[in-house]
């Protein structure tokens, strides 16, 4: 995550996604971005209708109709312009910003064999803004990678946003 654009999130989730399937781990990407850009890198066009980030965080989809094959032992959960809108549609919406950390806990599990997770890896690509996708983010995540570019003010803004990544913990 970074409040900030162009510092290289999407480019960062999608190269070590895929650089991580490559190497034989089972890898889910998903795609916060109202931007798309994730999907767009991955070869799956937004606006051609298909179930995404959007149908999860407002509950007319499941993980499993959402993701996409987007290459060996690589899944994506894709994003479209519609996500623009669930930043609306959610505010009144009670637990909304662990929406996207429950529906994945049950999708995980629900794969969930003795021997073998159903994903080694599951990267998120956050939105460059502090809203209610980067709160789901950040609660369904338990690593975060911020991606910064080495300037003052980048690190002015690194300290909020260490601020926010304690409150959410």
């Amino acid at each position: 995550i970074n409040q900030k654009g162009g510092v290289g999130k999407t480019t960062t989730t999608v190269n070590i996604g895929v650089a991580l399937a490559r190497a034989g781990h089972r890898v889910l990407l998903i795609d916060l971005d109202p931007q798309a850009h994730l999907t767009l890198h991955l070869g799956q066009d937004p606006g051609a209708g298909q179930l995404g980030t959007y149908e999860l965080l407002t509950g007319s989809a499941s993980f499993a109709k959402a993701r996409r094959k987007a290459g060996q032992n690589l899944w994506l959960v894709g994003s479209s312009i519609d996500l623009a809108g669930a930043e609306v549609e959610l505010v009144s919406v009670v637990g909304r910003e662990v929406i996207l950390r429950d529906l994945l806990d049950q999708h995980v599990g629900a794969g969930r064999d003795h021997h073998r997770p159903q994903y080694d890896y599951v990267l998120i690509d956050c939105p460059p803004s502090l809203g209610v996708l980067t709160l789901n983010g950040l609660c369904a995540a338990g690593e975060v990678f911020i991606p910064l570019q080495p300037h003052y003010l980048a690190l002015q803004g690194l300290g909020k946003l260490l601020e926010t990544i304690s409150l959410v913990n």
